[in-house]
């Protein structure tokens, strides 16, 4: 019987095994230090939020009339873009130096300036436009500024809707122009014809003329204001009614005056809203009667008496290199692993010269 004999392997073959194996274990151990950082899996992404069951927007809002207290109307539109009925709330807020006036509201306890509104039975993709009224609250008359209010729909069990805004804006200043003249004093009374034209660029809702009085002249008619703006010092005489631009508003006012000749002064109001000088004058009263047109006065300043919050400026930077994150393997890594490769080539070079002299 022929028996097959084993074949020894040489210290050359043996040397090469152990060499590729010793690679192939550094690489294996090196690997997840050459490896770049893991990849997070992607966050999941939010599910669709439901879509609202009551929506609402309110419309701009022009204040006007009193320019000491202007006021306008609000239109608040209420749907239901749902698929069955359900009642349409919604809720209010105003900004600073405004208030509601009128409208089917309650305030918000704790909330300054807000208000729960509505509440009617809205059919299927149906909707209801409420009408509020605006006022400024100002302590002082106010013009040329803007402020924003918001709206949201909810629904009766308290579900709200994003806010969306609307814009609040009220009276400009503009430009009248004053004119009076006065008859003659008989019997201690006489009339002074008051012409203001509107020589600004669009209607205004209302003014007012200030009488200066000094003692001995009273206005007897129309009748002063009871704003008591005036009190121990003159006669305001407001006047309500809107002016168109270009047209003119004349009226008669009738003084009383005792003691001799008298100087009343005239002036339109609030002065802060105009840009033009002929707003003031000054009237003689005697026999003989006078007229005057408008002082030379210095107008009012151009800003108006609320200023607005300035926008701040957005800006891109770039951040220095040094405020920049690190990511990858660094230079001292990968001296190490260099290290590390030489030190096993060195030590497998050693072992194959030993195996071969042996």
């Amino acid at each position: 019987m022929c028996y097959g004999h084993h074949r020894p392997r040489t210290p050359g073959v043996t040397m090469n095994r152990l060499f590729a194996s010793g690679l192939l274990a550094a690489a294996l151990l090196l690997a997840p230090t050459l490896a770049g950082p893991a990849v997070a899996a992607p966050a999941a992404s939010p599910s669709p939020k439901a879509a609202p069951t009551i929506t609402a927007r309110g419309d701009i809002v022009f204040l006007g009339k009193d320019p000491w207290s202007p006021s306008g109307p609000l239109e608040v539109t209420v749907k239901n873009p749902g698929s069955t009925a359900a009642k349409g709330f919604f809720v209010l807020r105003l900004p600073r130096n405004a208030d509601l006036t009128l409208g089917d509201c309650r305030t918000v306890q704790g909330t300054p300036r807000t208000w729960v509104c509505g509440g009617a039975e809205l059919p299927a993709g149906g909707e209801r436009v409420y009408r509020l009224v605006v006022a400024s609250t100002a302590a002082e008359p106010v013009f040329g500024v803007q402020a924003w209010g918001s709206v949201a729909g909810r629904d009766a069990a308290g579900v709200t809707d994003e806010f969306s805004d609307f814009r609040i804006n009220w009276p400009d200043r503009t430009s009248l122009r004053l004119r009076a003249t006065a008859g003659p004093v008989v019997n201690a009374t006489t009339t002074v014809r008051v012409r203001v034209t509107n020589t600004g660029t669009f209607d205004i809702g209302g003014y007012a003329i200030v009488i200066t009085t000094p003692t001995g002249v009273r206005v007897a008619a129309p009748a002063c204001s009871d704003t008591g703006r005036m009190v121990g010092v003159g006669c305001e005489i407001l006047r309500p009614s809107g002016l168109a631009d270009g047209a003119t508003d004349s009226f008669d006012v009738r003084l009383t005056v005792t003691g001799g000749t008298k100087t009343v002064k005239l002036s339109l109001a609030p002065a802060n809203r105009y840009t033009n000088k002929d707003t003031a004058l000054t009237l003689r009263l005697s026999g003989a009667g006078g007229s005057g047109a408008g002082d030379a006065t210095p107008p009012p300043s151009a800003g108006p008496t609320a200023t607005p919050t300035p926008t701040a400026t957005a800006t891109t930077s770039t951040p220095d290199a040094a405020q920049l994150p690190r990511t990858g393997v660094s230079g001292s890594t990968l001296g190490l692993i260099g290290a590390a490769l030489l030190a096993l080539g060195v030590g497998l070079l050693v072992l194959r010269r030993r195996l071969l002299r042996g």
